[in-house]
């Protein structure tokens, strides 16, 4: 029996994140199919970019934005709150940096055409480069602390179309972020004109008025 890398005996930290995130990539492709085709969309929060790829694989859009920093805080420890720390900035720098080079190797012909467009920078520095009622829809999933999620909702809120959506990661998720994600998203809710379409997998989807 084939076991995953996450299980295998001596495997990185980095092997069993990318193995677990390849897996979870995957499950979010239901929320995939809910987005519309050919549209201009923007993924806050990349990562490693599987997600990235599975965005381009079912969505087809006609440009991708990707937003992400792939540096950590000054201390070293990471800007979405993860409890993994790095043997100093130095270490989270070039691991990140490593990381970032990997998402440029693995959508290099997108980005050569220009379907895919990168901005390394932080989740609020990026979302004033856009015009409002530019995207057909948006996923957020950079930091998870509870005021840094809510901004980032109400920072890209003006710059998705009436009618399209946002969505995002871990609504309804505990950790040991509290719910942080769920009672900003839920806030959001109250306060801007949107519809809760689902929450499945805790991907939620609301639908901007």
């Amino acid at each position: 029996m084939v076991r995953p890398v996450n299980e295998l005996p001596g495997a990185s930290f980095w092997e069993r994140a990318r193995s677990r995130a390849a897996r979870r990539a995957a499950k979010r492709d239901f929320l995939l199919r809910m987005m519309p085709k050919d549209g201009v969309c923007i993924e806050v929060g990349v990562f490693d970019g599987l997600f990235s790829e599975r965005i381009l694989a079912i969505t087809k859009p006609a440009k991708l934005h990707l937003v992400d920093p792939w540096r950590p805080k000054a201390d070293g420890t990471l800007f979405d709150g993860l409890t993994r720390q790095f043997d100093g900035a130095e270490q989270a720098n070039q691991a990140l940096e490593g990381q970032y080079q990997s998402v440029l190797a693995r959508l290099q012909e997108d980005l050569a055409s220009g379907r895919v467009i990168v901005h390394r920078m932080l989740s609020h520095e990026a979302a004033p480069l856009f015009p409002d009622n530019y995207f057909d829809w948006a996923y957020i999933d950079a930091s998870h602390f509870y005021e840094d999620c809510k901004n980032d909702l109400e920072a890209f809120f003006p710059k998705v179309r009436s009618g399209s959506f946002i969505t995002g990661d871990d609504y309804g998720q505990r950790q040991f972020w509290n719910h942080t994600v769920t009672r900003a998203v839920d806030a959001s809710a109250a306060t801007f004109p949107v519809d809760a379409v689902q929450s499945r997998r805790h991907q939620y989807i609301q639908r901007k008025h």
